[in-house]
């Protein structure tokens, strides 16, 4: 049968949609976007201004002479402020409707973006024939490339954090499908404020009971009456997870809406083993997922060790006198070694000793079965947020994340890496089984999925999960993503005790 406007118009709507029309235009939501917008490229603006200075001061430095003062030719804030067009091409002002408006999503289009930049102002140079004396010199376009990125993500992220908040309000949204899936995403969406997305209820016509901690969200009707709730609730964005009605009859209801008028995020089928990495295909218009098949090539192992080794090697001699003054006030603060050696199991099966900064007092493995009634984690794992054994510099060191970093020793060796899976304890390992075993294929990591999305606040089983996800789907690129994410969370010091 052939659709068309007048079988459309013949059609009647489902008694559910029979509301009041939405407005034509929703000015508001316009405006504030323009207005993020605006405040992205002054963030941006104030960044490649900030850094240029620095920029030539480290070319100088690198060539062993200075080059002529910026006051000389002060046109070369106008060059490095060139690169905002180019960001505007990236896509780099128009990411509203994200839900992950994280420093790292910017990571990317960002890199393209002052790479494209830089190479094309290179160009002019040297087809101009400028005398360097007078014009940006190589080095400093190369040192601006560098840090333009480093402070625009960096500015970026405070702009995000501090102030497009208060410019746009909190996101309402509604949740389609109260079974598991959607209880576990409004979880999610309380656990991380930072989303800037209130819950205001689901919507589902045969919902599951919900659990203790999300039992304060209201289920707000059937799906029938989506769009009615929609536009009672004022919410700015739904999001489709799975309940019980047909896919049929919520299709229906989506074709007949005015969906298209707010931002619409769907949380795909076997979302488990889909990651960031998962590629977008179609075949003759009905739009598929690919999942790449793992593959830990040599090269590519060869590639993730040796950007381990220089990261590391690179960050030990800076790190020496953190090191020197945190060894000094373990020792100061309780008797005992300055480090904790553990056994933890490694990649293929093999057991190695991890190196941590001692946080307890020695006898802390012997007192730990009087602790275990007090234990707050799932599974083998074991952890008191006011843990007794803790020493006052251990309690700031674990905060701060500082007792980590004499894993990088452990890096080195080759035992870890500074991205991978979560390395268990010998006993802790015992209880994983089965397919989450794959976790083995990889050697652990300082950091990795389990780091990012929350540390001791995640669930074991949701650990191994993670794990598994990770190794699954490794790539390069997705430890790049994953060590930029581990700043800020670090900084925040969530799920650290």
């Amino acid at each position: 049968m052939t659709v068309t406007d007048s079988t459309l118009a013949a059609t009647p709507l489902p008694p559910a949609l029979a509301v009041p029309a939405a407005p034509a235009e929703h000015t508001g939501q316009k405006e504030t976007g323009r207005s993020v917008a605006a405040l992205l490229a002054l963030a941006d603006a104030i960044a490649l201004v900030a850094v240029l200075p620095l920029a030539v001061v480290a070319a100088g430095l690198v060539r062993g002479s200075a080059g002529p003062a910026l006051t000389e030719r002060p046109w070369a804030f106008g060059i490095a402020l060139t690169a905002i067009p180019f960001l505007a091409i990236f896509g780099l002002y128009n990411r509203r409707w994200r839900i992950s408006e994280a420093v790292v999503g910017d990571f990317r289009p960002a890199l393209l973006a002052l790479s494209l930049h830089g190479f094309l102002v290179l160009q002019v140079i040297h087809a101009a024939g400028v005398d360097g004396e007078a014009s940006i010199l190589d080095g400093e376009v190369f040192a601006l490339w560098l840090g333009a990125l480093l402070a625009i993500l960096l500015v970026r992220g405070g702009a995000r954090r501090l102030v497009i908040p208060r410019l746009t309000g909190r996101q309402r949204t509604v949740i389609v499908g109260a079974g598991q899936v959607g209880q576990s995403v409004a979880r999610k969406l309380q656990r991380h404020p930072e989303l800037n997305l209130d819950v205001v209820g689901f919507v589902d016509t045969d919902p599951q009971p919900l659990a203790e901690d999300v039992r304060h969200v209201p289920v707000l009707g059937p799906e029938e009456r989506l769009v009615e709730i929609i536009r009672s609730t004022g919410a700015q964005r739904v999001i489709i997870t799975f309940s019980r009605t047909t896919s049929e009859n919520l299709l229906e209801i989506m074709r007949w809406s005015d969906l298209h008028r707010i931002y619409v995020t769907i949380v795909p089928r076997f979302f488990e083993v889909l990651t960031s990495n998962v590629d977008l295909d179609d075949i003759n218009g009905i739009p598929v997922l690919d999942l790449r098949p793992v593959r830990f090539s040599r090269g590519a192992l060869l590639l993730k060790r040796a950007t381990d080794l220089t990261l590391t090697l690179l960050s030990l001699p800076i790190l020496a006198v953190l090191f020197a003054a945190i060894a000094a006030a373990i020792k100061l603060d309780s008797r005992g070694p300055v480090f904790f050696r553990q056994p933890r199991m490694g990649r293929g099966g093999r057991v190695f000793r991890i190196v941590k900064f001692r946080t307890m007092v020695v006898d802390a493995e012997a007192r730990r079965a009087e602790l275990l009634h007090y234990n707050e984690l799932t599974g083998p794992l074991f952890k008191i947020r006011e843990d007794p054994r803790v020493t006052r510099v251990g309690r700031f060191l674990r905060r701060t994340s500082l007792d980590e970093l004499p894993q990088l020793i452990n890096v080195v060796r080759g035992e870890m890496s500074l991205v991978g899976p979560r390395p268990f304890v010998t006993y802790e390992d015992r209880e994983i089984t089965g397919w989450a075993r794959r976790r083995l294929d990889l050697t652990p990591g300082i950091t990795g999925l389990w780091q990012v999305m929350g540390r001791n606040d995640v669930p074991f089983e949701e650990m191994v999960k993670l794990d598994y996800l990770y190794v699954t789907r490794w790539s390069v690129a997705w430890d790049i993503k994953l060590l930029l994410q581990t700043i800020p969370v670090v900084l925040r010091r969530r799920g650290a005790y």
